[in-house]
This record gives C-alpha cells, sequence and structure tokens, in this order.
C-alpha cells in the first residue's frame, strides 16, 4: 500500500516536471545508500522528484492559507504577505529536510528490527540447515516465515533474485549484503557466503552466530535498561517535579504580592499545557529513538 503510494506520487512528479530535474539529482547522491537500506523500492531519481514536487506542493497549499489567517489578524497587507511568505519557506524547507533524513530514519527503523530478530532468525536457519536442507531451500522458508518481519523481507530476496532472475546464490547473498541496514546481519550473511564457497558446516556456524547475537542482544537490552532508568529520573526530577514546584511558588509569591499578576499566570499556563505537553511528547520520541527495537 505504502509502496503504491510512493510510485503514484513519482508518475506524477514525473508528469509535472518531466525530464527538467534529472541534471540535479547528482546533488543528492548521498541518498542512494539509504533509499537502497530503506527499501522504499524508488529510485535516487524518483525520490528527487517526489521530493521536489512534495516541498512544492507545501508552498502551494500553505502559503494562501496563510495569507488568509495573516490578513484576518494583521490587518496590513505587506505585513501580512511578508510574515506568510516567511512562515511557508519556512514549513517548506521543514518538509524539505523530512525527505532528505526520511530514507535514513526508515532504513534505522529496518536495522533495530532486524537486530532485533536476528537471533531467533539464525536460530531457525541453523535449525533448517541441520536437516539437511541446501541453502536456497533454507532462504525460502525463512522468506515464507513472515513473523520474523524485516529479516524474512531481506532473505525473500535472496530467494527471489535466486528463483524469479536466475542468479545464482552467492551472488545473490552478496547483493543482498551490500543493501541490508544492518551491519550484523551483513557479518551474517558474508559469514554464509565464505561457509557455503569453502564448504563448511552451515548449521554450526549458524548456532554459534545465533549464541553470539543472543548475548549481544541481552548486553543491549541490559544498557536500554540503565539508560531507560537515568532518563526516567531526569525527566521525573527536573520536569514535573520542577514544573510543580514552579507553579506553586509562583502561585505563593502572587497571594503574598498582593493579588494576582497576569504574567506569572501566562507563564503558568504555559509551563502546564504547552512546556510539559512538549517536553513529554520529545521525551517519548527520544525513547523510541534510542530504544534497540521497535
Amino acid at each position: 500500500m505504502v509502496s503504491g503510494l510512493w510510485k503514484t506520487f513519482s508518475d506524477l512528479a514525473f508528469r509535472f516536471f518531466g525530464r527538467h530535474l534529472e541534471p540535479q539529482v547528482k546533488h543528492f547522491d548521498s541518498l542512494k545508500p539509504d533509499i537502497l537500506k530503506s527499501n522504499l523500492e524508488l529510485s535516487l531519481t524518483e525520490y528527487v522528484y517526489v521530493m521536489v514536487l512534495g516541498c512544492l506542493l507545501t508552498f502551494v497549499i500553505a502559503f494562501p492559507v496563510i495569507v488568509v489567517l495573516a490578513a484576518l489578524f494583521l490587518h496590513n497587507a505587506i505585513l501580512a504577505f511578508l510574515f506568510s511568505f516567511t512562515t511557508s519557506i519556512f514549513i517548506t524547507l521543514t518538509v524539505f529536510f523530512i525527505f532528505y533524513t526520511w530514507p535514513a530514519f526508515i532504513a534505522n527503523r529496518r536495522r533495530k528490527r532486524i537486530e532485533a530478530a536476528l537471533p531467533f532468525a539464525a536460530t531457525y536457519m541453523a535449525t533448517i540447515a541441520a536437516s539437511g536442507a541446501p541453502p536456497q531451500t533454507m532462504f525460502r522458508v525463512l522468506a515464507e516465515f513472515k513473523e520474523y518481519g524485516e529479516i524474512s523481507k531481506e532473505v525473500g530476496k535472496i530467494s527471489r533474485d535466486v528463483t524469479a532472475f536466475g542468479m545464482d546464490l552467492i551472488s545473490a547473498i552478496r547483493k543482498t549484503a551490500g543493501r541490508t541496514p544492518s551491519p550484523e546481519f551483513k557479518e551474517l550473511l558474508w559469514g554464509l557466503d565464505t561457509v557455503i564457497t569453502t564448504g563448511g558446516n552451515i548449521s554450526n556456524y549458524l548456532h554459534e552466530k545465533a549464541r553470539l547475537y543472543m548475548e549481544e542482544n541481552r548486553r543491549r537490552l541490559q544498557a536500554f535498561s540503565q539508560t531507560l532508568s537515568v532518563l526516567i529520573e531526569i525527566y521525573l526530577t527536573l520536569i514535573l517535579v520542577g514544573s510543580i514546584f514552579f507553579v506553586i511558588m509562583t502561585a505563593l509569591m502572587s497571594i503574598f504580592g498582593g493579588g494576582a499578576n497576569l504574567f506569572i499566570s501566562f507563564i503558568q499556563f504555559l509551563i502546564v499545557f504547552v512546556i510539559l505537553p512538549v517536553v513529554s511528547v520529545a521525551f517519548i520520541i527520544l525513547l523510541k529513538l534510542l530504544a534497540p527495537s521497535d
């Protein structure tokens, strides 16, 4: 579904811009590795076209809306135009930044999911290999087992390249290893490449890697648990307790000062209804970014 939306938007961008943007694509070459690792199923050229069209639509939609709203409140045409233009440019640049960092964000999310499932997937592959099944069958069975999420998609590419495109198994493994966002899974695939090429024991290799990945996953979870404890202490002490203390102190100051102070009331409102929710949302986002898996 998401992939279909990307393709639809890409086709619309090509129809709108034609080939005029192609000379500018080279300036975005740094996006190519992350686009491959993110599994967006778009080429660099297609993504640049989508990004430019998205930014253009943002400005075209935001500018007239903000002009109307600004004119209602500012009652000055020139000031409303300047404010609307500046704000629309800022919003457009924000959208551009989101587009520019989106492939890296998706690739990082896929990396976390792959590495979280890797110990269990390696064990499953080792079990299949121990039954005497050939490596190609091992990849095909794992690709059909969707419970392993992103790993199933990665090995599904290997199985597809071999069965649908006639690529030999070693070349398919190397191709996927070069595009996976996870360094650990890349290491596993390159190790499988060596074991298969030299005729080694695939099951023993996978069992050993599964043990190492399980230990690494346990260490990663313990480190995150310790970091989480520290962050929660900071959040409770500085943010929640600090905000409550500030509100109480300013309320007492207003009372003993001989009446309510409009400025202090505004600061209290700002802390309770703006700063606390924003900081809380930022804290949740930070935890999601630091978490070893989704």
